[in-house]
């Protein structure tokens, strides 16, 4: 009787803890803030105050947006506080797990997220078009070369390949993805190797991974493609108008 406790009590820790480190979708569409289920798409409007929002990122402990001239973080309820507010202009938000990375005026901006205070990441970044934290450090897209970026000293690899017509960036742990043309592409960040995850993606710009997907809007669609095989299906129509988005 003992191992047979001993086997339902810990088979119960491990579904307890897959059920808490589970990830949500947050995107802002018009006004409202959403949260929706990576599993369904199945959605919850959070506020509505968040009208021209396009820059949306996580680490890993909280949720920021930037809106206007202000930086915000978001709380998992909807509920938001005021960080700092010198970020008109921003172009690119992104997170590592204990900090905020910024693009603003050809420059890339390191921001402790518990205060909003900021220092510049040295280096030129002129022509800079998408930003990513994957593989442990600044993945940056700048004149249609990728390069790995260290963000402390700003020393950088320029890594294989060109990524003329990149619409949309995220990254993992492990992956840097790209959709470029119409394919998505998993791209190892430490040498720049890539593989093609099949085609069909053509103008998307709202995309995040986490658990083993990416997430991308296309057409107004939710779309979840695994990021071994390639396999995608749909979460759902109702996104269309969709100008932030992020895993959590």
């Amino acid at each position: 009787m003992k191992p047979a406790r001993i086997t339902i009590i810990w088979a119960l820790m491990v579904c307890l803890t897959l059920s808490a480190s589970a990830k949500d979708i947050y995107a802002v569409q018009g006004d409202v803030l959403y949260r929706a289920s990576t599993e369904t798409g199945e959605w919850e409007s959070l506020s509505d105050t968040w009208e021209g929002t396009e820059l949306l990122t996580s680490t890993h402990t909280g949720l920021y947006a930037i809106q206007g001239d202000i930086l915000y973080e978001v709380g998992t309820d909807g509920s938001w506080a005021e960080l700092s507010d010198t970020w008109e202009g921003t172009f690119a938000l992104t997170g590592s797990d204990n900090m905020l990375y910024a693009v603003q005026n050809d420059a890339i901006y390191a921001v402790d997220p518990s205060t909003g205070t900021w220092e510049t990441v040295p280096g030129d970044y002129a022509g800079i078009t998408h930003l990513v934290w994957a593989g442990d450090a600044l993945m940056v897209i700048q004149n249609d070369v990728l390069y790995r970026t260290d963000p402390e000293k700003g020393d950088f690899t320029e890594l294989p390949s060109s990524y003329a017509g990149t619409t949309a960036a995220a990254g993992t742990d492990r992956h840097l993805f790209v959709i470029q043309g119409d394919v998505l592409y998993k791209v190892d960040p430490v040498t720049g190797e890539y593989e093609s995850l099949g085609g069909g993606y053509q103008g998307a710009t709202e995309m995040d991974a986490g658990e083993g997907y990416v997430y991308c809007i296309w057409q107004g669609s939710l779309w979840k493609t695994h990021i071994g095989s390639g396999d995608y299906e749909s979460l759902g129509s109702s996104w269309d108008g969709t100008t932030a988005f992020c895993i959590k």
